[in-house]
């Protein structure tokens, strides 16, 4: 055989036979005729023969053809790929059974077996190894035929390995299915259309029926349906009722009637036209919507549904009914609610609704005015419960509206039900304020579940059961004032429940009084904070202390000082409060740097713990101000002591850094019960008195005073009645002259006085404190600069314009302002340089050198000149005193009022003239009031005088004369 298959060999018989035949009749001389049709069939066969071959190739089948009794074996080029061999090395049965499977190779030899017996078996399916290890499933058959008296055996063979994965693929897929679908928690049945019989049922379906699983195949449908609701007629009715969408009253196997909502789908089954129905059991829900109309129209609250996706609002009749519209009148819709909601309240309750959807509430609670028809306004309290999708996203609103128009015109009489009602979240107890014990009257659920009493053993007792022997709390006492006073009160207080275990309560007290204003009753509301109190005692000292110096704070202070206060009732003692506030602490700040500040902070409250004893406290209270409680001093140990011992404590030295810094202190005291006799009066009134010793003077200790509290009122006043002033105008400028040792004038200081319509002329010293203290310095200081401006502008109208003005400027007023408000003026007015010129305290400049040389020099750019007033009652430094730009200093009158009878004035005078002529500026002796003293200063070299000898303060108008008098005087000389 030669690689043919046997349609093809049979062909290639046929056509070598065809030639011989060719080939004789032109030996024999045939016709042509015949020869070209011989030709035709034989080129014919071999077509048909290629076209085998390529169909072969393109199926994937294999050819053999076997002689069972030569043992001749041939296959076609298929066989060969589909086994993996080579076919040039050929083929025998030996190699075909070497490469099947042991397992297969039995089914095989039967198959061979059985075809040479002259059965035709069926395709044997077969596994090959191929030479590279896979395995290849075919399917194989044959037919033995007999030609020539040689039998053959024809057969033929596929590889189906990809065709058999599928098949598998598919029936897993199918076994998937079928569980699906078999243990599928809703209820799914299959029938036909043709009888309406039951095909296939989950479980679930048999447990909704109530049947036995599988006994449902092949029953009729109307076994699911109640005889009155079953349709009349062929199986064409059943279809129409299971249609999609429906929902159909069913009855189970035992009688009991259900709603069913379906959804189905009509499909292929067994080769049958059939329908699957999946239902969802909507009895519950249809109860409840039924449930929800009957509600709806018997509640008098008006009730909505609020459709959140499609927008859309439906309101019940009793809505329209309470406030007299008629359905179909508003528009149903979020714009159509939001058109009858109050102007004034529109803005704040749609903000609260879309916060509420937007989060993760599930109710909206919402008080508003709402339009009635009439156009008048109804006050409704509106509730709503939100629904949410599985991503948490608002889908519905169902809630009511309530008209409280009238409820609120009676909310007196309902005070204490509202009360009870809103607080049921809590632990609530009402309590009879007019029985004498004032036993409780009622306890709700959550006090009983808070505490394990029953209401048994609640009612009739008062309150203080729940602390037992635990009454040393000072929560009780705040609760004791507040039933006296009848006013409420928040405390925290230690409760046991009934089997004794403690727990933390916040207690709020309220109390209720009927329509003639009577008390009645006490209503106190509870709420467990165990779990709180324990984390905030966690935290307490963190709370509760002083990071920087680690003493407690404010808040932790008035917590120990109204513990001290209750000791001190309880054992007859007293308690002393003391107030310290370091002196000049900015100045460190802005001289050594806040780092600095902080070590000065720490050692203070060092030396303060250690000055007093152990069972004193002592606090930061905020920034450079610390507190001491001093807890029951006793008649050896007075609180004055104490104090002499903190002031003691500060005199040491400080080392800041390579700076030895002396810290000193102002300090007030009060004790209890004396000058206060709660916590926030003591606290007061020390301070009070530390500030009278910032008053005195600074580094002193003063006790409180009852006078100092009218000292503040009048302080308070006086401020009320200065803002008054500014704003009327009241305040007016005199000026008081400067003369030379020439007798002219050589300047004019701006003096602000207070024309105050009840005292007359007030002098500075009467209000510019208050200014200070209350900022109004600032305003003032504004316009006596501006004033003091123009009135120069005036001197040189009038042909004196080398007479400078001078004004005093504070500390506040020495700011970056202040030179805004210089460059405004030098700019506007013209002002010349020398024109005008700054007065400045000591304390003033050494505040902050730096700032103030800098500041100072900018001004000075401005044509400004600066004198240091009051020279010598401060402290300078004289490496600053030489960087800074002044042009004068003026000897305070304190050192020339006494000038020539007292050495050490004179003494004092003649350095600061010296010192004046070294640095090469001039001077200014103040309060110059007799002939001797001026003979005095201008015989040692003072420049200008001014005092009451040569000028007193007086208006611009009435000195100017005086001025002009002088010029033509000197110039007639």
């Amino acid at each position: 055989m030669d690689g043919l298959t046997s349609s093809g060999a049979t062909l290639l018989s046929a056509s070598a036979k065809l030639a011989a035949m060719v080939g004789v009749v032109s030996g024999i001389g045939g016709r042509a005729r015949r020869v070209r049709l011989l030709l035709r069939r034989l080129a014919g066969m071999r077509a048909r023969i290629a076209r085998l071959q390529k169909v072969e190739r393109i199926a994937g089948i294999g050819e053999y053809v076997w002689s069972p009794d030569t043992d001749a074996l041939w296959w076609s080029p298929c066989s060969y790929r589909i086994f993996g061999l080579d076919p040039t090395r050929g083929i025998d049965v030996t190699r075909v059974m070497a490469a099947i499977h042991p397992d297969d190779a039995p089914t095989a030899l039967a198959g061979v077996e059985a075809l040479l017996e002259g059965k035709r078996p069926p395709e044997i399916a077969l596994r090959v190894r191929r030479h590279d290890g896979s395995l290849r499933r075919i399917l194989t058959t044959g037919e033995l035929i007999t030609e020539n008296g040689e039998r053959r055996v024809l057969g033929f063979m596929k590889d189906v390995t990809e065709l058999e994965s599928i098949r598998l693929q598919l029936r897993a897929v199918e076994a998937q299915y079928r569980a699906l679908f078999d243990d599928n928690p809703v209820p799914m049945w299959i029938f036909d259309l043709e009888h309406c019989r039951v095909m296939a049922a989950t479980a679930a379906t048999a447990r909704l029926f109530g049947y036995e699983v599988g006994t449902l195949v092949g029953q009729a449908l109307d076994c699911f349906l109640p005889v009155d609701e079953a349709p009349h007629g062929d199986a064409s009715c059943w279809s129409g009722t299971w249609r999609d969408g429906a929902v159909v009253t069913c009855h189970t196997h035992d009688g009991r009637r259900m709603r069913l909502s379906l959804a189905v789908r009509d499909t292929m089954f067994h080769g049958q036209i059939a329908r699957l129905v999946a239902a969802q059991d909507v009895t519950e829900r249809e109860r409840n919507e039924d449930r929800f109309a009957m509600i709806a129209r018997a509640t008098s609250d008006a009730v909505y549904d609020f459709d959140l996706e499609t927008g859309t609002l439906w309101w019940s009749d009793s809505f329209y009914a309470m406030f007299g519209y008629a359905p179909g009148s508003i528009e149903l819709s979020h714009a159509g609610w939001a058109a009858l909601v109050h102007p004034d309240d529109v803005e704040r309750v749609i903000a609260s609704l879309e916060g509420a959807l937007a989060g993760a509430a599930d109710e909206w609670e919402e008080t508003y005015r709402l339009l009635r028809r009439d156009g008048g306004y109804a006050q409704v309290a509106e509730r709503g419960r939100i629904a949410r999708g599985a991503k948490g996203q608002a889908l519905r609103m169902v809630g009511g509206l309530v008209d409280e128009t009238e409820r609120r015109r009676h909310e007196a009489g309902l005070r204490l039900l509202r009360r009870a009602v809103e607080s049921t979240d809590n632990g609530v107890l009402i309590a009879d304020a007019r029985s004498a014990d004032q036993p409780v009257v009622y306890a709700n659920p959550a006090f009983l579940r808070m505490t394990g009493y029953d209401l048994a053993e609640v009612r009739g007792r008062n309150c203080r059961f729940l602390q037992r022997d635990d009454r040393d709390q000072p929560g009780i006492d705040i609760i004791r004032n507040a039933l006296r006073e009848s006013h409420e009160v928040r405390t925290l207080l230690r409760n046991y429940r009934k089997d004794g275990t403690l727990f933390w309560n916040e207690v709020y007290i309220a109390p209720v009084r009927d329509d003639r204003g009577a008390l009645t009753h006490f209503v106190g509301i509870l709420n467990d904070v165990s779990e709180r109190h324990q984390f905030e005692e966690q935290l307490a000292h963190r709370a509760t202390h002083d990071e920087l110096t680690g003493l407690p704070n404010r808040l932790l202070l008035e917590d120990r000082l109204e513990q001290a206060l209750h000791q001190s009732n309880r054992y007859g003692t007293g308690t002393a409060v003391v107030f310290v506030d370091l002196d000049d602490f900015k100045l460190v700040n802005d001289s050594l740097g806040h780092g600095m500040g902080d070590v000065l902070l720490r050692e203070v409250a060092r030396r303060l713990q250690e000055a007093v004893r152990e069972t004193d406290t002592v606090s930061r209270f905020g920034g450079d101000e610390f507190v001491a409680i001093l807890s029951s001093p006793q008649r050896d140990d007075k609180p004055s002591e104490i104090v002499d011992r903190m002031r003691a404590s500060l005199t040491e030295p400080i080392m800041l850094g390579d700076v030895r810094h002396t810290v000193s202190a102002s300090i007030g005291y009060c004790c209890y019960p004396a000058h206060g006799e709660d916590t926030q009066t003591l606290l007061r009134h020390a301070d009070l008195a530390m500030y009278q010793a910032k008053l005195g003077g600074r580094n002193r200790a003063v006790e409180y005073r009852n006078e100092f509290d009218a000292d503040v009122a009048q302080r308070l006043q006086l401020v009320r009645r200065l803002r008054e002033a500014l704003a009327k105008d009241e305040f007016t400028v005199l000026f008081q002259p400067q003369y030379g040792c020439d007798g002219q004038a050589h300047g004019l200081e701006a003096l602000v006085r207070w024309r105050d319509p009840q005292r007359g002329l007030l002098p500075p010293a009467d209000f510019i404190g208050a200014c200070e203290d209350s900022g109004l310095i600032m305003e003032l200081g504004r316009r006596v600069l501006a004033e003091a401006a123009r009135h120069h502008v005036r001197l040189v109208e009038a042909g004196l314009p080398g007479v400078r003005i001078s004004v005093n400027v504070s500390a506040a007023q020495f700011t970056e302002e202040l030179y805004d408000d210089v460059e405004a003026l030098v700019r506007d007015l013209h002002l010349p340089d020398g024109a005008l010129e700054l007065e400045l305290t000591e304390s003033v400049v050494m505040q902050s050198p730096e700032r103030a040389i800098d500041l100072m020099k900018r001004l000075a750019d401005l044509g400004v000149c600066f004198s240091i007033d009051d020279f010598g009652t401060g402290y300078s430094s004289l490496a600053y005193l030489k960087r800074f730009p002044i042009h004068r200093l003026k000897i305070d009158r304190s050192f020339v009022q006494d000038l020539d009878h007292n050495a050490l004035d004179a003494a004092i005078c003649r350095s600061i003239i010296e010192l004046a002529k070294s640095l090469d500026i001039g001077t200014v002796a103040e309060g110059v009031e007799t002939e001797q003293q001026e003979r005095w200063l201008l015989d040692h070299g003072c420049v200008a005088l001014q005092g009451f000898l040569r000028g007193r303060p007086q208006p611009f108008d009435t000195l100017l004369p005086s001025l002009l008098a002088r010029q033509r005087a000197a110039m007639v000389d």
